[in-house]
Order: structure tokens, then sequence, then C-alpha cells
């Protein structure tokens, strides 16, 4: 079926009124004094045909007439984007380390506030994607590899957002994990298939769902389907995916897809169930197709409207827009999660803090306004200038006048490189400066063609003129160098794009746009060996692949190379540091929407930088500003690695309360670090980015996969260390039913205030090769020398797997063996439990 793309592609906020008309009619509907079902009732009662057909294309119309508000969306999973004045909170993933479903509570009332305050009524959000693979681009978008703590995490979000009024819509249902192809390949007008996930049911209902019917029975109103295809069929058009949710675990909220791609056969999504056919606009929806297929549209009408009142966005919602949406409140929230999500890696003979130990201090990398704050894409958020606290005045401040500290900027991190000057460009012909392009392409009568010309630089922005549809470029030239040596190369892309040197690959990847909608840009990184007065073969090819174009919200294709020879940043830098008492290098990475990761290494030049500086000063301090897990090549010769990922707007306040000790670090990694990228499965790294990827029936998920393999992590799911030392005791376990609450003494043991954080696994003891997983955790504060007694209570869905008779996760009797640990690989103290007949009992 035809479609017209006008909108643009990912949570785009919708702006409608909030509230109902102010001369709107009124009825039971209205009574608060009514039960919410009696409310929906009342008016689905008072609706016509052609009302409930308006109302599932998206013309919102009759209910506002009753004073019913339409939704009002606004993205922010992780802070609302394109708001002004909305605080840039901790992304969430920041907000899964502090494994403290009080905070994400709290982090959600913020985004609940600021949402009413821009008038909006639904907030697109929590991201439940599962972090399976460590390179996706929207890994920190989401809270981690571990179902549990996602699920536990999201709940609290979930219950936060809407105790305050505003509605939710869950995102991203479902097996959505990483970018690449999410929306298919090609020109926007003639887009191909997105990516086919293959998932045995056992996989999808333990790993992938979990999140998701944990959040429904929160009270999670709205689901948003996802781009891409499950097991050969689109989970927007699939009617035996979305009936899960509706018919076993009794979810009474509506369905919407993601934005354009997501629904391919309108009338197909209309029959599989689906309630309303985009975040805005009719999507191609018809009332002539809602009436054709016969279908009773008074269901999904039912659905959203219960959504609007259960929910309180209808009576709690008011439209206010004075002042900024953020508070000094909202702002403690931010630094306080930034502080208690940051995870200390490593911290030798107590490098950290530099408490009164420091009278000089470097700082190395980027540190200012070149640091990483937010993602991209639409989980991005506007930085308030006057409001931002970059890592080097957050320092600053925070050292006064007591400690010196020596600035070097080392290197750019992974950002966008300047350009290469036309001079050193050189036609592969030898006939002159410059750059020979090949286009190729399809003319208006289908008819191959192929255009020659000669560019100034190795770059171009949008389609060349006269060309439509699919088309493609190969750019060619000889670059000449005076001073040898290495060099840094970037490509800025919308599209997909590799450059060879001399016949060798050096780059290769795909980004919807070189920078989506907000956040930083994505740029290509690589370093490379040039010399010194010989020229080099660059040669570049380009296709449109994955790139969307919409000039409105600044989206079009096109590549760009830039480049450094970073040498003299880099002799500064250790110059810089052998004269300091220690060294702080932050070293970042770029990720978010329409874009993954081309690996786990720092980009660019930052390893050499890390292992620079280590030479030079014993007490190195590295602060990764990075979406997820990074390769450490150089993790011997440091002293402390503290993670702090995309940390908002308090990131230099957070980074001084954990340098000076002023705040104790208590975050945990809700993913792992492994060793090497391909430890942990994710996409094939086939470079070319295939249409299917099939998963294993046995492959698991992070830190499972990892045990099952029998291979360790650099850093495990769940490690983290805090200023203090703590120790677990088990004193007592108390039964009822099929839950276990497990009686704990956390005692501080070093004389420091401490973060303890305690994780609880499970595994059949009857399946000797079973990984064990995540089933509960509690986050513990302590003083110096304290004891306390920390109840962790073990629920009955610690007994589910999948049934394949019954479709569905259910409770299997057994011998269990309970893990109390610090993290995924600790031995920790096990016991071992009998669930027969739904009743448990402790083993001896």
């Amino acid at each position: 079926m035809t479609r017209e793309f006008s909108m643009p592609l990912d949570d785009t906020t919708m702006r409608e009124p909030v509230g109902g008309a102010l001369n709107g009619r009124t009825g039971a509907w209205s009574d608060r004094s009514l039960s919410a079902e009696d409310r929906v009732a009342a008016i689905m009662e008072d609706l016509g045909y052609d009302e409930l057909v308006s109302i599932v294309c998206n013309d919102f119309r009759p209910f506002v007439q009753r004073g019913v508000p339409a939704p009002a969306y606004t993205d922010g999973p992780c802070g609302l984007r394109d708001v002004e004045g909305a605080t840039a909170l901790p992304v969430a993933v920041a907000l899964a380390a502090t494994f403290d479903p009080a905070e994400a509570y709290g982090y959600g009332q913020v985004l609940a506030a600021e949402a009413k305050h821009a008038q909006h009524n639904c907030l697109l959000g929590p991201s439940l994607d599962i972090a399976r693979d460590p390179s996706g681009g929207r890994l920190p978008e989401g809270y981690g590899e571990a179902p549990e703590l996602v699920a536990g995490i999201g709940e609290a979000y979930v219950r936060g957002v809407q105790d305050n009024g505003v509605l939710v819509m869950v995102k991203h249902f479902v097996a959505n994990n990483f970018e690449s192809r999410r929306t298919g390949w090609g020109p926007v007008h003639e887009r191909g298939d997105s990516v086919d996930i293959r998932l045995g049911r056992a996989a999808l209902w333990e790993t992938y769902l979990w999140a998701f019917r944990r959040v429904a029975q929160a009270g999670a109103w709205a689901f948003m389907g996802s781009y891409n295809r499950l097991n050969g069929h689109y989970t927007c058009e699939s009617s035996d995916l979305l009936d899960i949710p509706r018919t076993r675990w009794g979810w009474l909220g509506f369905f919407a897809p993601d934005y354009i791609f997501a629904v391919r056969d309108v009338e197909s999504a209309w029959r599989a169930g689906l309630d309303l056919p985009g975040i805005e606009g009719d999507s191609g929806r018809t009332a002539e197709i809602v009436r054709r297929s016969g279908i009773d549209p008074a269901p999904s009408v039912r659905r959203v409207a219960r959504a609007m009142i259960a929910s309180g966005t209808m009576d709690r919602v008011t439209a206010t827009s004075d002042g900024s949406a953020s508070t000094a409140a909202h702002r403690d929230l931010a630094r306080r999660v930034a502080t208690r999500g940051a995870v200390l890696l490593k911290n030798v003979e107590g490098l950290l803090p530099l408490d009164g130990n420091a009278g000089s201090i470097a700082v190395v990398g980027p540190s200012g306004l070149d640091a990483i704050y937010v993602m991209g894409g639409s989980a991005s958020v506007s930085l308030e200038a006057q409001r931002l606290v970059t890592p080097l005045a957050g320092l600053q401040a925070r050292a006064g006048e007591h400690v010196r500290l020596a600035v070097a900027q080392g290197s750019l991190g992974d950002a966008p490189l300047p350009d290469v000057p036309a001079e050193v460009f050189t036609t592969p012909d030898g006939a002159g400066a410059g750059v020979e392009l090949v286009l190729s392409y399809r003319d208006e009568r289908g008819v191959e063609q192929e255009r020659r010309d000669v560019l100034p630089m190795m770059s171009f922005i949008g389609a060349p003129e006269g060309v439509a549809g699919a088309w493609k470029a190969t750019l060619r030239t000889f670059l000449t160098v005076e001073q040898g040596g290495d060099y840094r190369l970037s490509l800025l892309v919308g599209g997909h794009a590799e450059l060879s040197v001399n016949g060798t690959k050096v780059m290769a990847g795909a980004r919807e746009a070189s920078r989506f909608l907000g956040g930083p840009a994505y740029p290509l990184q690589a370093v490379v060996t040039l010399p010194a007065h010989q020229g080099v073969l660059l040669e570049l090819t380009y296709e449109l692949g994955p790139a969307i174009e919409m000039a409105e919200v600044d989206l079009v294709p096109g590549v760009r190379l830039g480049w450094q020879h970073p040498a003299a940043m880099h002799e500064e830098a250790a110059a810089v540091a052998a004269g300091c008492d220690a060294a702080i290098v932050l070293v970042n990475a770029a990720s978010g929407e329409g874009m993954d990761r081309a690996g786990l290494g720092l980009p660019g030049d930052q390893d050499v930088l890390v292992e620079r500086i280590a030479a030079v000063n014993a007490r190195t301090i590295v602060v990764l500003n990075t979406p997820g897990p990074v390769l450490m090549p150089w993790i011997d010769e440091v002293g402390a690695v503290l993670e702090m990922w995309y940390p908002g707007e308090q990131f230099g306040n957070a980074l001084a309360d954990i340098v000076f000790g002023d705040v104790a670090p208590g975050g945990r990694l809700p993913v792992t670090f492994p060793v090497a990228t391909s430890d942990l499965p994710g996409r094939p790294d086939t470079g070319s980015f295939p249409e299917v990827v099939a998963y294993d029936e046995g492959t698991l998920v992070g830190y499972r996969h990892l045990a099952a393999a029998g291979k360790p992590a650099l850093f495990p799911f769940g490690h983290g260390l805090s200023y203090g030392v703590h120790a677990n005791e088990l004193i007592g376990t108390d039964v009822e039913g099929a839950s276990v609450r497990l009686r704990l003494r956390v005692s501080e043991t070093s004389g420091r205030a401490t973060e303890a954080v305690i994780q609880v696994y499970v595994r059949p003891e009857t399946t000797a090769t079973e990984p064990r997983r995540l089933v509960a955790f509690r986050r513990v504060s302590l003083a110096p020398g304290e004891s306390v007694e920390v109840p962790v209570v073990v629920e009955p869905q610690a007994w589910l797997s999948y049934d394949e008779g019954a479709d569905d996760l259910v409770e299997k009797d057994g011998i269990y063996e309970l893990t109390i640990a610090d993290d995924a690989e600790d031995r920790g103290i096990a016991i071992s439990v009998r669930l027969a007949d739904g009743a448990l009992s402790v083993l001896p």
C-alpha cells in the first residue's frame, strides 16, 4: 500500500492542546467520583460509530469535544527533547546503574512535571530494549542487559510518571536491540524491508517480553511497536504478537507504532490490532479502510479512553508554561543520579578520591563543551548553556585555590575532524588537484547512468542535482602530506560509506544521519600512518543505505572527510601530566538513534592518549564518557577507571563530587564490559548489515552468554567499587509460599562510607550448564563502620521459565541455587531451595 512520508522519523513531539475544550460536552465520564471503568463506559456509550472511526484514524475531536484530552506526545526517556528549559538528565543506562528503583521513581516524577509544564500529557518512554548488542546505538536509552533490572527500573519510572498525571508510552515492542537496518535500506520513498530478527519462543518470553510484562502489570497504559520484523513479520502487523499482552497478561492499554517505517501495510496493521495508526497524523489509515475491514473500532477507542482516564491524565494534567521547565530540585536529582550511577571500575591503592592527596591535577581530553552530555536522537535533550556544568568547570569549582589544575586537550575525542584541505588532493590520473567522482544512478526511464566529475574536496551534502531514487558514488584521490606519521581520519556520513587507503579498508559504517535530531555528531573514526611526500590512494564508496532525507529536520544524506595530525596534542598533554601529582584523562564515544558503533574500541587516538599519559604519570585516572562498554588495552597501566556514561547537564558537579570524595561512588554495571568485542553476542559483524539476524536458540545475553561460554569479563555485570568496603552475611531465611525473604547483615568494614548493591542470582541445580540470572537486588548506603540488617525478597517469578506446551512462562518444580553476590561472577553466598507444588523450602 502506498504511503506518504512527510513526518519526522522517531518519537517527534506532537503538539495537541492539553485538556478538553472549554465549552465541551460533559457527562458521567467527567465525574471523578465514579470508577475509571464506569467513566470509560459512559463515554463509549456517548460516541457514535463515525466518531469511533475518526478516533482510530487519529482524529481526536470527538474526545476533545467531550472534555477528554487528545494524546499530546513528547520524547522523553532521558529528559524532554526539543522542550525549552528541560533538564538534561543522565541517560537511562546511568539511571539503571544506580540499581535503585526509588531513584527511577523520582526521575519519572521530574519528567512528568516538565512534560505538564510544556503542555504534554504523554511521554514516549521508557525504553525497555534489552542491551543484547553492546555496540548498539541506543544502548544508553535502555536499562541494560538483565531483564529483571530492566523491569525493576522500568516499573518505578512508569509509576513516577503516571502517578503524576502523565501517560507513558513504553517502547519499543519488541526485540529492538540495534539500529542497523532498523528501518530498512534505500531512499525513503523506496525503503526496503527492515531487519528481521529470528528468535526462539523461549528467548522471546524469558528475555525480551519480561520487562514489558512487568510494566504492563505496573500500570503502563500504552506500548509503541518497533520498526523491526520478528520472525518474518512486522511487529505492528503481527496479531499473534500484539495479542500477547492482551490475552496473556490481561493488559488493557493501547498500541501505537513508531514513526513512518513501523507499518508497511496499513490495513494489515489495523486487522492485527494496532489501535492508533501513528504518533502523528493518520499515517495512511482512512475511514474507508476501517469500515471496509468490518472490524469494530470500539475496542481500540475504549483502550485509548481508558488510558487517558485511568492514568489520571484527563483529571490532573494542567497546561502551564510560565518560567523554565527545570527547577532546582530537578537539577539536584540530575546531579544525584549522575553521581550514584557512576561506576568505579578500578581503584588501585585507593587512588580515588583525591581528597587532599594531590596538590596538582592534570585534566586531559574533552572536558569542556566538547564532552558528551546526552545521547543522540529522540532521547536527546537540548542543553541550556547557563546551566551546563562542564567537567572542567566542576573540577575547578571544587578544587578552589588549594589544588592547581593544569589543562591539556590531548585529543578531540569522538568528534568530526577539520576538513582535509584541497591542496593535498590530486586526481588519480595526476592531471591536477581534486577528487574524482563517479556517480551511478538510474534515470527516470530506469536506465543505468554514470556521471563523472572532479570535486575540490572529498565531501558532498545532499543528493546530486537531477538525481532521484537510489544512487551510489565513488570518490578517488591521491593524498600527499608534508609531515609523515599517524593521522586521524573521520567520516561524517548520512548513509553507508567505506574508506580505503591504498586498497586497505580503514573505515566502514552506516548512519541514518550524521547527527540525529539532537545530541552529538556520529563520525566514523580511524588512525592511519601516512608517509611524507608520497601520495596514498584514498577511495571512498558511498550509497544512501539507511539515510533519512528530511531537510525540514536537518536530516540529509552525504559524507565529509576530516583529518588531524594528533602528535603535537599528545606531546603537550604528556608534558602537562608529567608535571602534576595526578592526571584525569577524559575519553568519549558518541552514540544514539540511527547508528551503531563500529566496535567497542575508543574512537580515534584516545587509547594512544591514555597510554601516553599513563607512561608519565603513575596516578592516572581515566573517566569514561561513553554510552556503554569499551575495550581497555591500557587497563593494567592506569590507577583508576570511572564510568560516567552520558551524565547530563550536571556532569561537572557529579564528577567533582566523586573525585574529591564528597560522595562515595556506588553505581554498578548494568551491562557487561567484555575483554573483546567478539565475546558478547550481537548482530553479525559481516559489514554487510544483513536483512535477517538469526539468534541461535541457545544464545544468551550479556553476562549469561559469557558464563555459558566459560569466558570471564573484563568487568562483569553488577561490578562496581566504592570508597569503603562492605561484607555480606546471611542471618536468616523466611519462606512464604513460593517467596523467600533473605535476611542479610551488611557491614562497612574499612571505616569509610560506602554504597553496597546486594544482587541475588538463581539457577536450576539440576542443569549444571545453566548460567545464573539476576532475580533480585537492593542498594544500601552505609556510614563508616555501620552494620544494618537488610531484607531482600525473591518473588515467585524467580522460578518461571518458558514451557513449550503452555507457550508461556510457568513455575517449574525443582531444586534451585540462590547466590547472594556483589556481581555476576562473584561466588558469594549460596543456598539451595526446593520448589514443589507452588511451595518453597530451604534445603540444609
